[in-house]
């Protein structure tokens, strides 16, 4: 064998499990094809000394088994199964969590050593590592004395040291995270900043089942919620704080936030594992260390409160955004969910974890992102779109990790209800006119095309009509041509330029989809067989505009518009009632009489709320019942009902005046009207002068507003 493939097969020694095709290459920096080259030499020496081969499983990579492992070394004595080539996530994590925990100057030859790569390559990662450590507030210096040096607050040092050091030790999952830390502790001690590396990490190698232990032993004494994922990251979390204390690096914390804090129900059980962490290693553990410490339990526990029940200013709030966040969601997926109450349950147990992460601004790794990004990422970017709510609400913006967990919950509600999100389109702007007039029409076409986002927008100086960008098509304020389609629109949109961006839109849809929704090919082979065609291809086009077109003129765009559903005879004021299920019989009046619903469909609205709580009262005030399309729709509406005693629905105390009765025929079709409802349902003013009107044309006029939005 060659040097290269001794490498491999050490690389494979090392690694439990599965090892990614990817990851080879980039450590040893070689092609693909190199490596499968390799691999046939490898495993020829394995065949000629009566070893099992390695394994090559697609999308896994590939796998030593043990007992080749373990033969290999006494078989073959000159490899160096100690040497260890790190990629570039590698390197980068460990240069930044020996910087940070060194206590010995460090020098640009003791960071080659350590990662084991040139001089240029390791200043490089400097750099890199430069830039990264101002996101956590934090700065690296370079002193002729002391060498590279990290300044900056000891919980914003803490806050970096777990990100970089869970990267190091979460690659294959928190079950090897022991044996990924030998392995790193495999190399040469030759120097003194070498050594104390690896004190760190067999600090964490030694006194990991203790801690894990001491985390199961809270948990079942307070009766936290924590999940498994959550286990490991605070055992981490213990183990990082412990050690930095022994080596006489201490939080501080403001006297006023720990008065809170000490009110808290985590603050007990974070007395307690501070204890235990005091006999186990013989150091103090202040209480500015404890209210650090409750900070983060409130960060990773799930509180089981009743829903209904949880009143508290923050979890109203909370509750707020959920219903904002998971109405925006089923708009931009085009999707409805059925009963959407147990996600919004499961949110608030979630969002309350993240409200305090976010507070105190302590960082959470999500071993799962790569799955949600290479799995679901189409849910990852819908999440990405509502997020918005709870960033404006928190002031903070939420990154990549903390996306991915609610992805997972959006994710695994439309896996429930067998939905998928409509596929989505990308669109560039090209405008003339200025960033705010471009912003104006992006804001225009992502509410009139749901399924489409604007991933970009150009001023004419830098569009190019030879460059091949990544969008479906283009929107363009001023005439341009290139090879991707291209709609031409002004920059303020009125309703008939609407409804020809629409039909435009959909005309473009079809030509691309697999299977049109009209056959143009069966009408084109009936008018041959009468006439005699002149042009076929503008004839096939213009039959394709003319059905579009057709197909919509029932309303004035794809879906229609609130003012299409809630017209004069949908409208009942001043109503008077003992009850909600009155209420909910008197507004469903308007829909019965025009047959758009059947006595079966009220009476299913009713038994749902008598099921699953009051789930339709979404706001102070306001309620939008509604029941399964199957259970007696035969006609999309929507009818309103104002009271002049509001009424309560059981176990809630928001008295309801406003109710918007919702009849859906499928999933999408109502989304755009009820898109705009829920814009004119934001604005508490509006909604006042809707429950004080006494004639119809004050509501009606409200309702005409909302239905150009």
């Amino acid at each position: 064998m060659d040097e290269r493939s001794v490498l491999l097969l050490s690389q494979l020694i090392h690694h439990k499990g599965y090892l990614p095709i990817e990851e080879i290459t980039d450590k040893l920096q070689i092609s693909r094809r190199t490596l499968y080259y390799d691999l046939k030499k490898a495993n020829q020496w394995l065949k000629d000394q009566g070893l099992e081969h390695i394994t090559n499983v697609r999308s896994l990579g590939l796998s030593l088994p043990e007992n080749s492992k373990q033969k290999i070394p006494a078989l073959m004595k000159d490899i160096n199964t100690q040497q260890y080539y790190f990629s570039e996530k590698e390197r980068k994590n460990l240069l930044a969590v020996s910087l940070i925990t060194t206590t010995v100057p460090l020098f640009l030859k003791d960071l080659m050593d350590k990662i084991k790569v040139s001089r240029g390559t390791t200043i490089q990662e400097m750099n890199r590592l430069k830039g990264e450590f101002t996101s956590f507030q934090l700065k690296l210096e370079f002193h002729r004395v002391d060498g590279y040096v990290v300044e900056g607050e000891e919980r914003q040092k803490r806050k970096a040291l777990l990100y970089y050091l869970s990267h190091i030790l979460t690659n294959n999952g928190w079950n090897q995270l022991l044996n990924e830390i030998q392995v790193l502790l495999n190399g040469d001690l030759d120097t003194e900043a070498l050594y104390l590396e690896k004190h760190t990490l067999s600090f964490i190698h030694e006194y990991f089942p203790f801690i894990e232990q001491l985390v199961t032993d809270s948990v079942t004494k307070y009766g936290l919620q924590i999940t498994d994922e959550m286990y490991q990251q605070l055992s981490l979390r213990l183990l990082v704080f412990s050690k930095r204390l022994l080596e006489g690096n201490s939080v501080q914390i403001q006297e006023e936030e720990k008065e809170v804090l000490r009110t808290t129900a985590e603050y007990e059980v974070a007395t307690y594992i501070a204890k235990h962490l005091e006999q186990k290693f013989q150091v103090p553990f202040p209480e500015d260390e404890i209210a650090y410490l409750t900070m983060h339990l409130l960060g990773i526990s799930i509180r089981i409160d009743p829903y209904d029940l949880d009143h508290n200013e923050v979890t109203e709030n909370l509750k707020w955004i959920i219903e904002k966040m998971v109405f925006d969601f089923q708009r931009y997926a085009c999707v409805f969910f059925q009963d959407s109450s147990q996600l919004k349950e499961n949110l608030l147990k979630h969002l309350k974890q993240t409200y305090y992460r976010l507070k105190y601004d302590l960082a959470i790794d999500n071993p799962l992102i790569g799955s949600i990004q290479e799995s679901y990422g189409e849910v990852l970017e819908l999440t990405k779109k509502v997020v918005h709510h709870l960033e404006a609400y928190m002031e903070k913006p939420l990154n990549e990790d903390e996306i991915g967990f609610l992805a997972m919950y959006f994710g695994g509600w439309l896996k429930r209800e067998g939905t998928t999100p409509q596929t989505r389109k990308k669109a560039m702007i090209v405008c003339g006119n200025g960033v705010s007039t471009s912003q104006l029409l992006q804001s225009q076409i992502e509410n009139l095309l749901t399924t489409v986002d604007v991933v970009s927008i150009l001023s004419l100086r830098e569009f190019n009509e030879h460059t091949p960008y990544d969008v479906d098509f283009i929107v363009s304020t001023i005439p341009i041509k290139h090879r991707i389609p291209v709609f031409h629109v002004n920059p303020i949109l009125t309703d008939l330029e609407k409804e020809t961006l629409l039909n435009q839109f959909n005309l473009f849809i079809q030509r691309k989809s697999k299977s049109p929704h009209y056959s143009i090919p069966a009408l084109m082979d009936i008018i041959q067989k009468y006439a005699d065609i002149k042009d076929e291809a503008k004839l096939v086009e213009d039959l394709t505009q003319f059905l579009s077109v057709e197909k919509r003129t029932l309303w004035k765009g794809v879906k229609p518009v609130l003012e299409d559903l809630l017209t004069p005879d949908m409208i009942q004021l001043n109503q008077e009632t003992d009850d909600w299920k009155s209420a909910i019989r008197i507004a469903s009046q308007p829909l019965l009489k025009k047959g758009a619903v059947q006595d079966e469909y009220v009476e299913a609205m009713i038994q749902n709320v008598l099921e699953l709580g009051p789930y339709v009262v979404i706001a102070p005030k306001i309620a939008i019942p509604h029941a399964r399309p199957e259970q007696g729709v035969k006609q999309m509406g929507m009818s309103l009902l104002t009271l002049k005693e509001g009424v309560l629905f059981e176990k809630s105390d928001n008295p309801v005046q406003l109710m918007i009765v919702l009849a859906a025929v499928d999933k999408e079709s109502h989304l755009k009207a009820l898109a705009q409802l829920s814009t004119l349902l934001s604005n508490e003013e509006d909604v006042k002068r809707i429950i004080e009107a006494t004639d119809n044309k004050t509501v009606l006029d409200l309702i005409a507003k909302y239905s150009q939005v």
